[in-house]
Formats: structure tokens, C-alpha cells, sequence
């Protein structure tokens, strides 16, 4: 399968794959693995594996209401991908990342009636032809009702 990278972490310890085997297209696949890493260390590696592609990658956390997250979901991807050169300030990149930004956003929740809490991490990682948000979190209108969701978006620059 791949060689392993063992760690340890407050809640015990882990196996994580250290070799994704991802091929030159596999941004989308990248960004979700990104997404779902549950801590730093399990984050750095990933970041390093996807990084070793030759892509740039960057992750972002965001929390609150629903109602709220837009503006904060593209101050957070905006600044997080310009502070970490994964896109440039030019009209073109900004806007694969805000429409990736927006389809993740789709897919990942639902806008309905119900004011729901969210709290979510966002990848973003690019190779030289593509673009692709990946958000992982979780949402609910009430606390106990808390579950998982994930969406994701991908433009071509």
C-alpha cells in the first residue's frame, strides 16, 4: 500500500498514509484529504505529500452561523491562498477561487429556513492547471444534532 507515518497525539495514536499516489489531476482528491486531517500533525503531513506533487497548499478553519459565513469564508480563503502564494492578486485567480469557493459552499450546505452553527476546515490546493476548496465540518441547528458534512469545488485557472 504505501509506507506509513506513525504519530502520536493527545486522543492516542494513528497510522497515516504517507503516499496518496495521486496523479497530476488528483487536486480535488488532495484538497479532501486536506480537509479531513484531524490534527497538526496529521495536517503537516499531508501539506508535505501534497507539496512534494509540486502544488501549493494551504488550510483554513472557519466557524459560526450560517448567516455570517459567507463574508467569512472569503476573507479566510482570500487571505489564507494570497498570504500562502497559492493564487495571485489578479482578476483571473481570484476568480477560480471564488467560484470553487462557492461550489464547495453548495455542496457542503444546504441554505435553508433554519439558522444552523457550523464550524468547518477548508483546503485549498492548485497545480499549474487547476483549482479545487475542499471544506470538511460539521453543522446542525441545535448541538446534539451536530453531523459531519463536506463539500467541494474545482475551476480551472
Amino acid at each position: 500500500m504505501g509506507e506509513t507515518l506513525e504519530t502520536g497525539s493527545s486522543e492516542g495514536r494513528f497510522r497515516f498514509l504517507s503516499d496518496f499516489n495521486l496523479g497530476a489531476d488528483d487536486v480535488a482528491r488532495a484538497a479532501i484529504l486536506l480537509a479531513i486531517t484531524k490534527d497538526a500533525l496529521m495536517e503537516a503531513a499531508c501539506k508535505q505529500r501534497i507539496e512534494e506533487q509540486g502544488w501549493r497548499v494551504v488550510a483554513t478553519e472557519v466557524g459560526g452561523l450560517l448567516s455570517d459565513l459567507p463574508q467569512k469564508i472569503v476573507r479566510a480563503l482570500v487571505g489564507a491562498s494570497l498570504n500562502a502564494g497559492i493564487i495571485e492578486k489578479n482578476s483571473r485567480e481570484m476568480h477560480a477561487l471564488i467560484h470553487a469557493a462557492i461550489e464547495a459552499g453548495d455542496s457542503f450546505v444546504n441554505r435553508g429556513i433554519v439558522e444552523l452553527s457550523v464550524g468547518a476546515k477548508i483546503a485549498i490546493v492548485r497545480n499549474n492547471n487547476w483549482l479545487a476548496v475542499a471544506i470538511f465540518g460539521d453543522c446542525a441547528a441545535h448541538i446534539v444534532a451536530h453531523h459531519d458534512r463536506c463539500g467541494l469545488g474545482v475551476m480551472h485557472l
